[in-house]
Order: structure tokens, then sequence, then C-alpha cells
């Protein structure tokens, strides 16, 4: 990936090993040539659908000095190999590649079909082998597999299973394209009840499956998750994590790392976050992990917007909090975070429906008003406040980080180097107990004009 120069003078954090309730501590140290930059950009499809190639969409990103677009392929068992968005990616990735914008794609299936590692990651290879002509290489290998939503049976034997895959999956993908950066997990941050696994057990189930098999390569060059807040609670700050250590939110990222470290400690999985600038021959970070922060937001009230549809059903915030969110963020959290390599705001464009339902009450997916710009398109949205307000940040890079690096040593790790533990706030308040059943999703995340609403 080519990572987004960042004119900085922070402070290089030497980590190692990922990591959670340990204790963090702080240094100030000048900014190194190996001090990882980062990217940041949305997840967001809008560009991949756009009748013009995305050519307009890649214009309101650059506009807020953003440079990355994930977007989402789905894999049908029916027709395994087959991409089926092809059609889009000719029009659309050539024109991301001519616009600079660097995309990132995740790769999964419906959830039933979790249990053929050998079909889909040939589909995944195919797609690698596919899509490099136009600079893409950079794959999240499924969606959110410790849920029902994405993956089933969600039991007792997920993990393994979801090992095996991305087993699989990083060496066809890397057979396919020698550039590639396979990128595991894209974890959902908290369990809700039996149709989830818990995001930190889940992790040590994936790296005891790894040592039980033998394997002598590792299975991801990157890790992604989503710290989403409490859905029960879904205006909180980002400042507010998860009171149950199982689950993460923004400030509770040192909980992914510990967990990280003690699953896959021992094996050839590496768990460091240090710094380096020599690329190997498999990752080109070398021997450590780096974090893709892949879904994030918050959503605003659009009641004084005449192009939305239907009612809201979840509470949301004024775009001067969105705004206030999103800068604590950027500068208090990941921009000060040299694990952290990208970030992928939930969405760019916000989606017309507020409910995910179309004029006739029909799912249609999508429903998300987290956007930096109100839906529409061109000649229709407008820029809320965070656009302008926090282009600045995302054009700085690291020299966003308005607060201090950290260091971190993971706990059973005397003597270890390093860390990327948060310093803010690494357990929050306890989550609040629901009053009323919430929907795990309030709108699809990966919608599309054919996807039904994936339930968060």
């Amino acid at each position: 990936m080519t990572k987004l120069a960042a004119a900085c003078a922070l402070v290089a954090a030497c980590i190692a090993a990922i990591t959670g309730t340990a204790a963090a501590h702080t240094t100030t140290r000048a900014a190194g040539a190996d001090t990882p930059t980062i990217t940041w950009g949305v997840a967001d499809d809008g560009g991949k659908y756009a009748d013009d190639g995305g050519a307009w969409f890649d214009t309101q990103l650059k506009g807020a000095n953003l440079s990355e677009e994930r977007w989402t392929l789905s894999w049908s068992p029916d027709r395994p190999t087959t991409i089926d968005d092809l059609p889009f990616l000719q029009r659309s990735a050539p024109q991301a590649q001519a616009d600079g914008v660097k995309v990132e794609l995740a790769l999964y299936g419906r959830p039933a079909t979790a249990n053929d590692p050998t079909a889909f990651c040939n589909w995944a290879g195919l797609v690698a082998d596919t899509v490099k002509k136009w600079g893409i290489h950079d794959f999240i290998v499924w969606n959110e597999p410790n849920t029902a939503l994405y993956w089933s049976p969600q039991d007792a034997s997920a993990p393994a299973r979801y090992e095996a895959l991305l087993a699989a999956c990083y060496d066809t993908i890397h057979a396919a394209d020698a550039d590639a950066e396979v990128i595991g997990f894209g974890l959902s941050p908290r369990s809700n009840g039996p149709s989830q696994t818990a995001p930190i057990p889940f992790i040590k189930g994936v790296g005891a499956a790894l040592k039980a098999s033998g394997r002598t390569e590792r299975i991801m060059d990157e890790m992604s998750v989503h710290p989403y807040p409490n859905p029960n609670s879904p205006a909180d700050s980002p400042d507010v994590g998860y009171g149950n250590g199982d689950f993460f939110g923004i400030p509770n990222l040192d909980r992914v790392k510990q967990a990280v470290y003690d699953a896959f400690k021992g094996t050839p999985q590496p768990t460091s976050v240090g710094l380096v600038t020599a690329r190997s021959k498999s990752s080109r970070y070398g021997d450590v992990l780096r974090f893709v922060i892949d879904e994030l937001g918050w959503q605003t009230d659009t009641a004084r917007y005449t192009q939305y549809m239907n009612n809201e059903n979840v509470r949301t915030v004024d775009e001067a909090t969105q705004t206030s969110y999103l800068k604590s963020t950027v500068e208090k959290y990941f921009a000060c975070d040299p694990s952290v390599v990208t970030v992928n705001l939930f969405l760019l464009i916000d989606e017309k429906y507020r409910d995910g339902k179309n004029e006739t009450g029909q799912t249609v997916g999508g429903g998300w008003q987290s956007g930096l710009l109100t839906a529409g398109g061109s000649g229709v949205s407008n820029a809320k406040q965070a656009y302008s307000a926090l282009a600045a940040d995302f054009g700085g890079g690291r020299a966003a980080c308005h607060g201090q690096l950290v260091t971190w040593t993971p706990q059973g790790s005397a003597g270890a180097s390093g860390g990327n533990g948060m310093a803010h706030g690494t357990t929050g308040r306890p989550a609040k107990k629901p009053t009323k059943h919430v929907p795990l999703c309030k709108k699809g995340r990966h919608s599309t004009k054919t996807k039904p609403c994936h339930k968060k």
C-alpha cells in the first residue's frame, strides 16, 4: 500500500506486542524515517457503483484530503469463479488509479459459504490477479467473522474455521500478487448474544487454531477492526469504551493488541507493532503487524434536509458533535498510534433511506447517515461541518496528533519492546443496559443496489 505521506514531526513509538490492559506509558521522541505513515479514507462503495466511474466521488474524497476508498466484493458459491462486480471494477478501478486514490477490497461471502475455504480462496486469488493491473493490492479476508450475520454457524468452531480460511487465502492471494497485503479479521467490536462471539475470545481462538495447525507461515499482514460505539448508546463520544473487557471501542485498542500477543506469540504470525523500514518477502512491514481501522462513524441528524426518506431509527448527533468526535478520534487516538496505518470512515456520502427501506417498504440496504456529505450525489449533496473541519487533519497525516504518542508493554512480556496501547481511557465507562431491544444493525454497512440490509 502506498501510505499517505505525512509531513510530521512526531513521536515514534517502539511497540511490540499487541495489547491491552497492560500498563501504557507515554514518551515523546522525534519522528524518524521509520515512522509509518497513515492513510485516511472511507469505507464506501459509492465510487465503485457510480455511473461516471467514481470521478465525482473521487473529487469529493480528495477535497477533504482523504486518499482511500474501501470497496466490498461478495462471492457466490453458485458462481465460484465469477467476480460479479467485475463490470463496475472495470469502470471504477482505472478511474481511481488515475485520480490517485488507493482502493482496498473487502472480500466475503454469505454466512453459510464460510465452510468452503478452498473455493472462496481460489476466488480471492482470482480477484487479486485481476485487480493488480489497477494498482489494487490490499485485501480484507471476510467481514466480521465473529458474527452470525456474516459467518455461520457462529459456535465454538468458528475461530478455527476462520483461521483455516484466512491461512488458505493468505497463500492464494500472495501467489496471485506478490505485492499483496492480506488483512485479517474485520472484527465486530462486541457480542450481543449467542449469534456473536466476543472479539477478544475470537482472536484467541484463531491463535489456538494456528498453533494446532503446525503452519509455518503467517496468516495476515495487517489486522482490521471496526470500533463502533455501543449500539445501545450510538451517540457516545470516542472516549467511551466498553466496560466488558472482551469488547473494544476506540479507546480499547490495547485489548486487541494484548489478545493478539497472547494468541499468536510462539507462532509464525508477528505480534509486534514495532517500527521497521525494511520490507520482507511476505509483508511491507516485515516482522510486524499493523492495524486497519476499517469502519467507524457517528450518524447525524438529517431532519432539515429534504432528500432523505423515512424515519430515523437510531439516536443521532448534530453535525457539530460529529465534527468534535471525529477530531478527537483523529487527533487524540489514531494519528498518535504508530500501529494504525489506515483509518476508513463509514461513509463519505450519506445514504438516502434513514431506515434502509425504500418507498414501498422493501429492504434495500443502506440507511447510514454517518457521512461527511449529505445524500444525493452531484448537484444534491452538501458538505457537513466535518468535511472542511477535518481536512487539515487528514492532510497532515501523523502531524494531526495533538496528544502524546505512546509506547506500550504487553502483560506477560517482561523485557518486551514496545507496544501501542491507548493512554486515553483504555476501559471507558461501562456499557449501558438497553431499555429495549436494539437491532444489531441500524442499517447495512455494505449496501448496494442489490444487497439486503445487513444489520449491525
